[in-house]
């Protein structure tokens, strides 16, 4: 299937003359206006944006901001004259793939058009591979008790609200860190690290300075091992 590109310029000539040399490779849609693009792109995302920085009514940095609302993942390739450079430095802060100075190269907007697609395309590739990692070495529990079912189904409920405080309780070795990871595993927060912390290692009156840190002065006599200033 040919990738979708939203070239977004309101000089007319320059539209026409990036669809003409993109349309052999890609399904190409050109707008004047930066509204009636997001319009579009609400609608149906495009796979990659090209995107004029002075542009009427609503500039180039203020519609990536709009994109970047709709979309995270959509590349957005700025299109600036040499005077704009500070602007393209804030454009690429706010989270555009790349930029293109005015005028252009056809060959360097194809390179820049194809990078950004296989950026895309790898960040995918990456995303299912950890996605198939975790379900192969997620958290289980084997057993077929009325009990053991009510747990993994308490499990799969809470995990839903990943925000919820939950309390484990148990004697040694019963499964409460198992039960904790499953938790995470199966909730949205999946893709981000699981931290095990064993605070009955740590003197209470260290753990909150161990977890959160401290300021200067707030122990008396030498500072602990470890830490600076």
């Amino acid at each position: 299937m040919e990738k979708r590109i939203f070239i977004i310029d309101d000089e007319a000539h320059l539209r026409e003359w990036l669809k003409r040399n993109l349309k052999k490779d890609y399904q190409v849609e050109t707008f004047s206006s930066a509204i009636s693009a997001l319009d579009a792109i609400r609608k149906t995302a495009p796979d990659i944006v090209l995107l004029d920085i002075g542009l009427p009514q609503m500039n180039g940095i203020e519609a990536l901001t709009e994109i970047r609302k709709i979309s995270q993942n959509i590349p957005v390739i700025m299109i600036t004259a040499q005077q704009d450079i500070n602007t393209v430095i804030s454009a690429m802060k706010k989270g555009a793939y790349d930029y293109l100075i005015k005028p252009f190269d056809i060959n360097r907007v194809r390179l820049s058009v194809q990078n950004a697609l296989e950026s895309v395309s790898l960040r995918k590739e990456v995303r299912k591979v950890h996605e198939k990692y975790l379900q192969e070495n997620m958290p289980c529990f084997i057993g077929e008790s009325n009990t053991i079912k009510d747990v993994m189904d308490f499990i799969g409920m809470v995990a839903r609200s990943p925000d919820t405080p939950i309390l484990i309780l148990g004697e040694t070795g019963t499964g409460k860190e198992l039960i904790a990871s499953a938790v995470h595993f199966n909730s949205p927060n999946a893709k981000g690290p699981f931290i095990p912390l064993n605070c009955a290692a740590i003197p209470k009156d260290l753990l909150e300075s161990d977890l959160f840190g401290y300021e200067k002065g707030a122990f008396s006599g030498p500072a602990p091992k470890g830490k600076k200033d």
